[in-house]
């Protein structure tokens, strides 16, 4: 085999196939990976590449703020002097507007330009980022949360938007992976990050350190992404819509997260329940008569993508419960301490993130129908196997492990495989708004996992037999998933249609 001079040179002809073989030996591929600056390896990067990495930079501060600032309450009641109620704002005011600006934030970016929008929600991140880490009070602290989560929803759905065009439908779910298992290291590793930075320094690093993270991924994306939007949308978005549409989602969230809290059959829940399926219903309205609604009911109306996205509610339960349950189990059963409640379930988020890319490749390989259902089926047995093999007193490695590693990796899977099934065959030019809706429900089903799972683990009765309960509930929607999905999810003849006619 004739080897070109440089390694540089040996790569480019591979790549391209005018090198014979591809196999490059190891002792040149590490003096070329040596050699070369970041600036050049970046060069070379192929488009789609470059444009993941830009993405899901922005994507995966959102993912780590999720979870960095949980290790900080106990820190923040002491430094206000302030209630753990008070302070348990700083974190669910992210989680409830969040969920509700996703669903617009779409639909501006298939407008208004996915890059523009990625680049105005990454930097009001960044900002209220820094205002957070020097918030004098805790009401400015929440204030700014608040900024905070609006920027997050902004960037979220342009990143996938601006990701997935670049690659044709049927290489999306491998690209996805990638994606995901990145956003999974990042949330993985925010209680880590946020301890160590809290130690180390104080709870206002938590929040800083999106700055400098922030900035590069502002200045990489303005060198490396290149602007699209919805050619066919003219005009502003029904306001309307946009109003209605926070509204019913933010009611919605904000009802289940404090129904706890305020009782979900007191006044002022039902009051919440009564206004958010009022606004729905003019949401809905307005979806079906404006020129430029927020959402397209076409896609609901899409056999693949209303059964994806059903199955994408389903699946939250389990995914945002299993950590709350098991979290809980282990500290208030076997008396586990909160940092080793912490590193016991780790074995879960790390089998998510081996199997995030692998799982994205197999469905762009054998399809979703092939790979969904048996994950579904993982999960229901881990969550049924925790319920009825588990004893009241410590048996880690023998009784709780294996489990949590079998949810772990059926999550890992499930995240790619429900996220691509929702937006294979949706248009490009809806992909910002496709993906909004799908983290929209997302988001609901984490808050409701987790209303679900303190609903069942506080009734009265024996507390070893609630957890079970709340296993069991988490297996059941486990197996829901795999039936809707195995079932439901066949696509159409229009479906193809629309995907090669759309596909980038």
């Amino acid at each position: 085999m004739v080897m070109a001079r440089h390694p540089r040179a040996a790569f480019a002809r591979a790549e391209h196939g005018r090198a014979g073989p591809r196999l490059v030996t190891l002792r040149f591929a590490a003096m070329s990976f040596i050699v070369r600056s970041p600036v050049v390896q970046v060069r070379e990067m192929s488009r789609g590449a470059k444009v993941l990495a830009v993405t899901v930079i922005g994507a995966s501060m959102t993912a780590l703020d999720t979870t960095i600032v949980n290790v900080a309450r106990d820190t923040l009641v002491k430094e206000f002097d302030s209630s753990a109620s008070t302070v348990s704002w700083v974190l669910s005011a992210y989680s409830i507007v969040f969920a509700a600006v996703l669903l617009t934030s779409g639909r501006l970016a298939d407008r208004y330009g996915r890059r523009r929008i990625y680049t105005i929600g990454l930097f009001v991140f960044i900002s209220a980022s820094a205002m957070c880490g020097a918030a004098p009070t805790l009401e400015l602290l929440i204030v700014f949360r608040l900024v905070q989560a609006i920027g997050g929803a902004l960037l979220v759905p342009a990143a996938l938007a601006l990701l997935l065009p670049e690659y044709p439908p049927d290489k999306r779910s491998t690209a996805l992976g990638i994606f995901v298992s990145i956003n999974s290291i990042a949330a993985a590793a925010g209680p880590v990050l946020g301890g160590t930075l809290i130690d180390l320094a104080s709870w206002r690093a938590a929040f800083l350190v999106n700055v400098p993270v922030g900035l590069a991924a502002f200045l990489l994306g303005r060198r490396v992404l290149v602007e699209s939007r919805d050619e066919h949308a003219v005009g502003v978005p029904d306001p309307l819509s946009i109003a209605t549409g926070i509204g019913s989602v933010g009611l919605l969230a904000l009802v289940i997260t404090q129904g706890n809290d305020w009782g979900y059959t007191s006044g002022l829940s039902v009051m919440c329940y009564v206004a958010a399926v009022a606004l729905l219903v003019v949401f809905t309205w307005r979806s079906h008569v404006a020129r430029l609604p927020v959402l397209d009911l076409a896609l609901v109306g899409e056999r693949t993508f209303s059964v994806a996205n059903l199955a994408t509610l389903l699946f939250s339960i389990p995914f945002y419960g299993s950590v709350f349950v098991n979290v809980s189990f282990l500290q208030e059963v076997w008396h586990y301490s909160a940092r080793g409640a912490g590193l016991a379930v780790l074995p879960g988020p790390i089998a998510a993130i081996l199997t995030g890319r692998p799982a994205g490749r197999l469905c762009d390989r054998i399809g979703h129908r092939a790979v969904v259902p048996p994950a579904a089926l993982l999960i229901a047995g881990g969550a049924l196997g925790l319920a009825v093999f588990v004893p009241s007193h410590p048996a880690y490695w023998s009784h709780f492990a294996p489990f949590l590693v079998m949810i772990g990796a059926a999550i890992g899977t499930l995240i790619v495989g429900l996220q691509s099934a929702s937006v294979r065959y949706v248009p490009s030019n809806r992909l910002g708004m496709a993906s909004a809706f799908n983290t929209t429900l997302r988001q609901v089903g984490a808050a409701l996992a987790i209303a679900i799972a303190v609903a069942a683990l506080t009734r009265p009765g024996d507390q070893v037999t609630n957890f079970d309960f709340a296993w069991i509930l988490q297996g059941a929607c486990g197996i829901a998933v795999a039936v809707l999905m195995r079932v439901g999810y066949r696509p159409s003849a229009r479906s193809f249609a629309l995907s090669e006619r759309h596909a980038c």
